[in-house]
C-alpha cells in the first residue's frame, strides 16, 4: 500500500512539474525572441529547465518499469516536490515580470520595473533548482555505475549520522568526482574502491561525505552504508562493534576486537551487492599500524576516507577538498546569517569570506556570529580588523596553523580561529560567567573532545574537597545541577563552539570539532597548557575512581580509555620539560590510569605508566619510600596477571622486604603483599608456601583489623580455595546430623525434602558464622536441586539466593552478585517481579551494592524491594521493616541524617509492634539509632540505645556473638568520644577478644 501511494505521489508531482515548466519555458522563449537584451538569469533558467524535464521523464520511465524501490520513490518524491515548488514560484514571477501581447503600455512599464526588482528572486530559484538537478543527476549516475542491484527482499543497512548542517551548500563537482572515482572499474579491481577526501580541517569533508551517503542511500547505490569515526583506534573499534551488531543474524559474543573486525570483514566479503564504509576524521595515520587491515577485500566494496593528513593519499584515489568558490562561500554566508541578497551585502560579504580564507566552517561560524548579533556585514569586517592583532598577540602559536591550500604559492592564515574567538566573546552573561564557562570549555579540549560526558565534571565536583571556581557555574544550592549544565552546552552549541550535543536523562554529552579543540589549546600560553593538562588529568582520575570497575559497561570503559589516551598525549606534548617534582601530583593519576589499562588488558601501556611512576618516585622519594613500594606492589600484580610469574615474584619480594623494613611485619600494607605472594605461590602450584603466606596474612589481619574485615575475608576466601583444592572440607554440625540422617534414610539423599533440610542446615551454619560448613551445605543443596528440579525451579533459586548471601558474608562480592543476579532474573521469570523471593533477592542485592559503596544502585534496589513488600506483605511485615531499616543505614552513610532517623524510627516502631522489644531485628535497629545519635552528637541518647541493644543481644545471642560484639565496639567508640577512656578500653578489649575467639 505504501509503495502504491509513493508511486502515485511521484508520478503526480512529475506531471505537474513538466506541465508548469513547459508553460514557463514557452513564456521565457517568447520573451527571448522579442527582447533586445535578456538578463543572464533568464538565459540560465531557460537552459536549465529542459535538462530537469528530461531527468523527470527518465524517472517516470524507471517508475513505470518497476526499477525504483519504494524507498527510492519516497526519497525522489521529496526532491521532485521541491522542484515543483520552485517552478510554481517561477511561473508566478514570470506572470508578474514578463509582458504579453495583450498588456497595456502602463502594465508593460510596471512589469519592466518588477523584472528588475524580482531578478534576484529568479536567481535564488535558479540556484535551488540547480541543487535539485545535481541530486537527481547523481542519483542516475549511481544507478548506472552500480554493477549489481539489490535482489528483492535483500536486507539493507544504513548507519549514517544525522550530522549534516542545515545550510549545506552543494559542491556538485566534488560529489560527482567521488562517484566517478568509485565507478572507475579500472582502478584496484581486486579489492574495494578507495577514495580519500583530503584537506585541512574545516573544509567540509565530513559534510561532503554525509551528502554523498544520503544521495547514495536514496538511489539504492549500495546495499549497506556504514559510518566509522576514525579519529582513534578506540573509535574505530567501537565502529566495528556497531557494524557487527547490525549485520549479525544472531546475538554473538566475540573474544576480542580483532575477532569482531574479522567477522565484519569476512561477512562483507561474502556479500554480492555493493557496500560502502566511511572512515571519517582519519587524521592520525601514525596511530594505526596499518589501516588497510581493517578493510574488507572485495571488489564490490567502496571505502571513503576523510582526512587532514597527507599520508592518507597512499590509500586510494585522492580528491583534494580546498576552499569554496566565491559564489559558494557568499551563498553560505548569506544563508547562515539570514541576510537578504543585495548589492551592499554581496560587496561586504566578499570581503568577509576573503578574510576567512573561503573555509566552509569558518564562513558557517561567521554567519552564526552575525545572525546572533544581528550584525551588518560591513561591521563584521571592522570587528575582524580590530580584533585580529589582539587574537594573534594572545596566541602567538596560532602561527603554527599556516597551511598551503591546493596549489597556492603563499600560505593562508587559518583565520577561522579568529572567528571562533569572536564567538567565544559571546559566552556568558557577564565576565565572571565568561571566565567560568571559558575555563570549562578549554578544559574539555584537554580530554577526548569527540565525546565529553557530564559525569566527568560531576565526579570531579563530588570527589574534590574544594571544587575549583569554574564548577560553581553548574551548582544550585551547593549541589550539581544537570539542567544548568545542559543549558550551558546548548548555549555553546548555539554559538557553534560545540559540534554536537546529546541531552540524556541520566547524562548529557557533547563533542568539539577537532579544529576547535586545537584552537582552544592554542589560545592559551604554554604555562596554561601545562596547567590544563594537569587539571584534565585530575578530572579524569576522579571520574575513574568514582566508577565501579566490576560492573562497568564496556562502552563507558572504552570512553574512559579514550580520555586516558588524550591525557597522556597532552602529557607528552606539554609536560615533558617539567621536573619530576613539578608533576609529583600526577603519580596518583598515573597509577589509576595504569590500573584501567591493566583491567582492559592493555598491559604494555600499564607497565609504561607504572615504570614511569616508579622512576619518578625512586628519584624523588627513594627506593624504600612507602609510596614507591606501592608502585612496586602494583607492578607485581600486573606481572602476575600477565603470567610473568618470575618477575611478579621479584616485585612482591622487593615490596615485602621494603614494607617490613619501613612499616613493620604486621602493618596492613605489609600483609597485603603477604596475601598477594600467597596467591602467586598458588598460581605457581606451590601450595605449602601459599598456605603459609595465607595463614600469616590471616593472623595479621585478624589482629589488626578483626576477623570480619574485608581484607581478612579475602584471605579466608583464598584459604578456602586452597583447602578445597586439597580436599580439606569442613564437617557437618553434629546437632543437625540427626535430622539430616532421618531424611536421607526415609527419602533418600536426593529427595527434595532432604535437600530442603540440607539447605536449612546451611542457613543455620551461616547464622552461626560457620561459613565453610554453610558453603558445603548450600553447594550440596544446589547440586541436588539442579539435578532433580532443574536450574530454574523456585527451590533451586532459593538456594542460589542463599549462596549469594553466603558469598556476601565472606566478602566474595563478585560471586555474590552473580548469584543474586541469577536468582533475580530467574525468580522474576518463574515467580513474578513481586514474589517475596524476588523481592528478597532485590533487597539483598541492594545490601551487596551498599557494602561495595555503590549507594545509588543500592538505593534503587532497596526502593524496588520496599515498594514490592508493601504491596505484597503490607507496611508492617518483618521483610518490609528490614528494608526500611537498611534504607536508614544507607541514608546515614550518605549524610541524609534526617531521612535516616525517620527510617529507623519507622522500623523500630514496626519491629517492636510485630516482633517485640527484645527481638534481635528490633535490637539491630536500636543499635543503628545509637550510631545515628552518636554521629549527630546526641551522646546521651546514643548511650541509652547502645545499652538497650547490648542487654538484649547478650540475652538473646550470648556475650560472644558477633552482633553483640559489634555493639560492644560501638559503646567503646562512644565512651572514647565522651572521654571515658578506661571504659572505652574495656569495651575494645572485650570486642577484640571475642572476635579473635
Amino acid at each position: 500500500m505504501a509503495g502504491a501511494i509513493a508511486a502515485i505521489n511521484l508520478a503526480t508531482s512529475i506531471v505537474k512539474f513538466v506541465d508548469i515548466s513547459a508553460k514557463a519555458l514557452a513564456r521565457l522563449r517568447e520573451f527571448h525572441s522579442t527582447a533586445q537584451e535578456t538578463p543572464r538569469v533568464f538565459q540560465d533558467i531557460t537552459t536549465q529547465l529542459p535538462l530537469i524535464i528530461d531527468i523527470m521523464t527518465r524517472i517516470e520511465k524507471c517508475r513505470e518499469g518497476g526499477s525504483l524501490t519504494t524507498d527510492a520513490q519516497h526519497a525522489l518524491s521529496n526532491v521532485v516536490e521541491g522542484c515543483l515548488r520552485q517552478v510554481i514560484m517561477l511561473d508566478r514571477l514570470i506572470d508578474k515580470m514578463l509582458p504579453t501581447s495583450t498588456d497595456s503600455p502602463l502594465r508593460r512599464a510596471r512589469k519592466a520595473i518588477a523584472s528588475v526588482l524580482k531578478e534576484k528572486d529568479i536567481a535564488v530559484i535558479q540556484r535551488t533548482l540547480e541543487t535539485y538537478k545535481s541530486t537527481l543527476t547523481l542519483h542516475f549516475s549511481q544507478r548506472s555505475g552500480a554493477s549489481i542491484t539489490n535482489a528483492a527482499g535483500e536486507s539493507t543497512y544504513y548507519e549514517i549520522p544525522s550530522l549534516q548542517v542545515s545550510q549545506f551548500i552543494e559542491r556538485v563537482g566534488l560529489l560527482g568526482e567521488i562517484e566517478a572515482s568509485f565507478a572507475n572499474t579500472a582502478e584496484n579491481s581486486s579489492g574495494p574502491k578507495v577514495v580519500v577526501l583530503l584537506g585541512m580541517g574545516g573544509q567540509g569533508k565530513t559534510q561532503l561525505a554525509l551528502k554523498y551517503c544520503r544521495v547514495a542511500k536514496m538511489s539504492g547505490r549500495f546495499q549497506a552504508i556504514f559510518w566509522i569515526d576514525a579519529s582513534s583506534t578506540n573509535t574505530v573499534s567501537s565502529g566495528f562493534d556497531t557494524i557487527a551488531a547490525k549485520i549479525s543474524s544472531t546475538e554473538r559474543v566475540f573474544d576480542d576486537i580483532e575477532s569482531k573486525i574479522t567477522f565484519v570483514k569476512e561477512t562483507l566479503e561474502r556479500w554480492r551487492n555493493p557496500w560502502l564504509i566511511v572512515f571519517d576524521n582519519y587524521d592520525k595515520p601514525s596511530d594505526f599500524r596499518n589501516i588497510m587491515t581493517y578493510l574488507p577485500q572485495t571488489e564490490t566494496g567502496a571505502i571513503l576516507f576523510t582526512s587532514r593528513h597527507a599520508d592518507s593519499e597512499r590509500l586510494g584515489v585522492t580528491i583534494r577538498v580546498t576552499r569554496m568558490t566565491e559564489h559558494e562561500g557568499l551563498e553560505l554566508l548569506l544563508r547562515q546569517s539570514k541576510l537578504e541578497i543585495s548589492d551592499d551585502n554581496t560587496m561586504e560579504g566578499r570581503k568577509v569570506i576573503q578574510k576567512l580564507g573561503y573555509l566552509p566552517l569558518a564562513i558557517d561560524q561567521a554567519g552564526a556570529y552575525i545572525n546572533a548579533r544581528k550584525l551588518p556585514l560591513r561591521l563584521f569586517a571592522e570587528h575582524y580588523d580590530q580584533r585580529k592583532d589582539v587574537v594573534l598577540r594572545h596566541t602567538p602559536s596560532l602561527w603554527e596553523y599556516r597551511r598551503r591550500l591546493g596549489e597556492d604559492k603563499d600560505e593562508t592564515l587559518l583565520s577561522v580561529f579568529t572567528t571562533w574567538e569572536l564567538s567565544f566573546q559571546q559566552i556568558g552573561k557577564n565576565e565572571d560567567e565568561k571566565a567560568m564557562i571559558g575555563h570549562f570549555l578549554t578544559l574539555s579540549a584537554f580530554l577526548d573532545s569527540t565525546n565529553v560526558g557530564e559525569d566527568l565534571f560531576k565526579s570531579h565536583f563530588t570527589w574534590t574537597g574544594k571544587p575549583p571556581q569554574w564548577v560553581e557555574h553548574f551548582l544550585s544550592r551547593g549541589m550539581w545541577d544537570k539542567y544548568k549544565y545542559q543549558d550551558t552546552i546548548v548555549d555553546l552549541l548555539s554559538l557553534s563552539l560545540l559540534q554536537t550535543v546529546d541531552i540524556g536523562s541520566a547524562e548529557s554529552h557533547f563533542s568539539l570539532h577537532p579544529l576547535i579543540t586545537d584552537w582552544l589549546k592554542l589560545r592559551t600560553d604554554q604555562k596554561g597548557r601545562q596547567e590544563y593538562t594537569i587539571e584534565a588529568t585530575m578530572v579524569l582520575t576522579n571520574y575513574i575512581d568514582a566508577l565501579d570497575q566490576d560492573t562497568l559497561p564496556l562502552q563507558i570503559k572504552l570512553d574512559a580509555l579514550s580520555h586516558v589516551d588524550v591525557c597522556l598525549q597532552n602529557d607528552r606534548e606539554y609536560l615533558q620539560e617539567l621536573d619530576e617534582s613539578d608533576i609529583a601530583s600526577l603519580w596518583g593519576p598515573e597509577s589509576t590510569f595504569a590500573l584501567l589499562y591493566q583491567n582492559y588488558c592493555r598491559y604494555q601501556e600499564a607497565e609504561e605508566l607504572y615504570q614511569r611512576t616508579l622512576r619518578g618516585k625512586e628519584k624523588a622519594l627513594g627506593t624504600d619510600h612507602t609510596s614507591t613500594l606501592n608502585t612496586v606492589n602494583g607492578l607485581g600484580i600486573l606481572y602476575r596477571e600477565q603470567g610473568r610469574l618470575t618477575e611478579s615474584e621479584a616485585m612482591y619480594e622487593r615490596a615485602l622486604a621494603g614494607r617490613e623494613k619501613m612499616l613493620g611485619p604486621d602493618h596492613t600494607s605489609t600483609l597485603n603483599t603477604v596475601n598477594s605472594l600467597g596467591l602467586l605461590y598458588y598460581h605457581q602450584d606451590r601450595p605449602v608456601e601459599a598456605e603459609a603466606m595465607y595463614e600469616r596474612a590471616l593472623t595479621g589481619y585478624e589482629k589488626a583489623l578483626g576477623p570480619d574485615h574485608m581484607s581478612t575475608l579475602d584471605t579466608v576466601n583464598n584459604l578456602g580455595i586452597l583447602y578445597s583444592d586439597r580436599d580439606r572440607l569442613a564437617e557437618a554440625e553434629a546437632m543437625c546430623d540427626r535430622a539430616l540422617a532421618g531424611c536421607e534414610k526415609a527419602l533418600g539423599p536426593d529427595h527434595t525434602s532432604t535437600l530442603d533440610t540440607v539447605h536449612n542446615l546451611g542457613t543455620l551454619y551461616r547464622k552461626q558464622d560457620r561459613l565453610t560448613e554453610a558453603m558445603a551445605m548450600y553447594q550440596r543443596a544446589l547440586a541436588g536441586c539442579e539435578k532433580v528440579l532443574g536450574p530454574d525451579h523456585a527451590s533451586t533459586l532459593l538456594t542460589v539466593h542463599s549462596l549469594g548471601n553466603l558469598y556476601s558474608d565472606q566478602g566474595m562480592l563478585a560471586e555474590a552478585e552473580a548469584m543474586y543476579q541469577r536468582a533475580l532474573v530467574g525468580c522474576g521469570k518463574a515467580l513474578g517481579p513481586n514474589h517475596t523471593l524476588t523481592l528478597s533477592t532485590a533487597h539483598n542485592l541492594g545490601l551487596l551494592y551498599y557494602n561495595q559503596g555503590r549507594l545509588a544502585e543500592a538505593e534503587a534496589m532497596y526502593e524496588r524491594a520496599l515498594a514490592g513488600y508493601k504491596k505484597a506483605l503490607g507496611p508492617d511485615h518483618a521483610s518490609t521493616l528490614s528494608t526500611v531499616n537498611n534504607l536508614g543505614v544507607l541514608y546515614s552513610d550518605q549524610g541524609r541524617l534526617a531521612e535516616a532517623e525517620a527510617m529507623y524510627e519507622r522500623a523500630l516502631a514496626g519491629r517492636e509492634k510485630a516482633l517485640g522489644p527484645d527481638h534481635t531485628s528490633t535490637l539491630d535497629t536500636v543499635n543503628n539509632l545509637g550510631v545515628l545519635y552518636s554521629d549527630q552528637g546526641r551522646l546521651a541518647e546514643a548511650e541509652a540505645m547502645y545499652e538497650r541493644a547490648l542487654a538484649g543481644k547478650e540475652k538473646a545471642l550470648g556475650p560472644d556473638h558477633m552482633s553483640t560484639l559489634d555493639t560492644v565496639n560501638n559503646l567503646g567508640n562512644l565512651y572514647s568520644k565522651q572521654g571515658r577512656l578506661a571504659e572505652a578500653e574495656a569495651m575494645y578489649e572485650r570486642a577484640l577478644a571475642g572476635k579473635e575467639k
